[in-house]
């Protein structure tokens, strides 16, 4: 059989974009469509008459991406590289995030094209999904995004790959700003990577020395499990900066930043 463009156009225009249909308990209509999350459950999305607003609709999710997430054990939106992807995903398909459900307005013009709204929605919805599996929501340094994570969930404000001027009229790129404080972290696979690394971190807070204050404090986080950082690397840094093993001391890194502890790693090492 041969098959011409206008044959494979009448038949992909029988392909169905919802396969069931039913009414809610909100009265909304939940649509099941063809896309499916990475475990295999279709998407469902949602729409609805918006009240006081004539021929206005919500199409929605109704945050079954989340919650997909949420049983993955999976935020979407822990760390700002995710929070970027995720606002770049949304503003491709014009979808907004609003109380963790992906949603997207339409007028009563804008529901005759209801098919292309569906289609961007449960695109996006799959995109996002894919945060439970999609590695290059990783950085390079696996161990810089778990110290991300972590401060973020003690409530603390983080910002990410800050730039602040150095001693050389130079930007030096400091990995956390963290409320007052400036946070460098150390990891590295094989103890040659891990001593090169930490005589970079050497370096920025020699160059970085005149913002330190009673108040803005230098921290370097370096990885408890590893094996491979020499003792001592781990003394210069104690004295360039507050020195803070995690996991094994996340309570004290908290307290450091929040100036009511300090560390005790300069007797530890020696």
């Amino acid at each position: 059989m041969t098959m011409d463009c206008s044959d494979l156009k009448n038949i992909v225009h029988l392909l169905p974009l919802v396969e069931e249909c039913d009414v809610v308990r909100s009265g909304a209509l939940r649509m099941s469509t063809p896309f499916v999350y990475p475990n295999g459950s279709h998407v469902d999305v949602f729409l609805e008459k918006r009240p006081l607003l004539y021929e206005s609709y919500l199409l929605s999710d109704c945050g079954q991406t989340g919650l997909y997430l949420q049983d993955a054990q999976v935020k979407m939106d822990s760390t700002e590289r995710k929070r970027q992807i995720l606002g770049d995903i949304c503003a491709e398909h014009g979808i907004a995030l609003r109380n963790g459900c992906l949603e997207l307005e339409l007028s009563g013009q804008d529901a005759v094209n209801i098919a292309t709204a569906i289609f961007n929605l449960s695109q996006t919805c799959v995109r996002i999904a894919d945060f439970g599996i999609h590695q290059r929501l990783r950085s390079p340094n696996p161990f810089r995004d778990d110290v991300e994570e972590f401060l973020e969930a003690s409530g603390l404000r983080c910002k990410a790959d800050v730039r602040v001027p150095g001693l050389y009229g130079r930007d030096v790129k400091v990995d956390f700003e963290v409320e007052h404080s400036y946070i460098l972290v150390l990891a590295a696979i094989n103890e040659t990577a891990a001593h090169s690394s930490a005589n970079e971190i050497n370096r920025k807070w020699h160059d970085l020395a005149s913002h330190k204050t009673a108040l803005r404090k230098f921290v370097t986080v370096y990885n408890s499990s590893s094996s491979a950082i020499r003792a001592d690397d781990l003394q210069y840094l104690s004295e360039s900066s507050e020195l803070v093993s995690y996991p094994e001391q996340e309570d004290i890194l908290v307290g450091v930043i929040r100036g009511t502890q300090t560390t005790m790693e300069n007797s530890r090492i020696q």
